[in-house]
């Protein structure tokens, strides 16, 4: 004689869906509000002001600059000198703030004028005074 194969269904309890649905809207809720406020540093720490002046400072010997890439490979020319642009940047509630920049690309130097706006970015450190 052969018994009828029995299906066992296990009941969840209501506590259990309750507060495992709490958990995974909170963890949802907490990687929201984490990816918006790490923005949130990056639009604080722009640095975008207007450029006062620029200069070429020739160096006395032709040097050879070496590079790497943004593909990684390494890139040889010769620097004549020097190109820096002295970027003002205005600051809340604080005087503005000089940055000295310095750019390795004469075509792009030549192509900033005085009174352009620049962006420096959060990375650069005020020049001393």
């Amino acid at each position: 004689m052969s018994t009828p194969d029995r299906v066992v269904k296990t009941k969840i309890p209501a506590r259990i869906i309750v507060s495992s649905t709490l958990i995974g809207l909170f963890v949802i809720g907490f990687i929201i509000v984490a990816v918006w406020q790490s923005g949130r540093g990056i639009v604080d720490a722009r640095q975008r002001g207007t450029i006062i002046s620029k200069e070429f400072r020739q160096t006395a010997t032709e040097d050879r600059e070496i590079t790497i890439s943004r593909t990684g490979a390494l890139v040889a020319k010769d620097a004549t000198g020097e190109y820096l642009l002295t970027v003002r940047v205005p600051q809340r509630g604080e005087p503005p703030k000089t940055y000295t920049v310095w750019l390795n690309d004469r075509q792009w130097f030549e192509s900033l004028s005085v009174g352009d706006p620049f962006d420096v970015g959060p990375f650069l450190v005020p020049s001393k005074k």
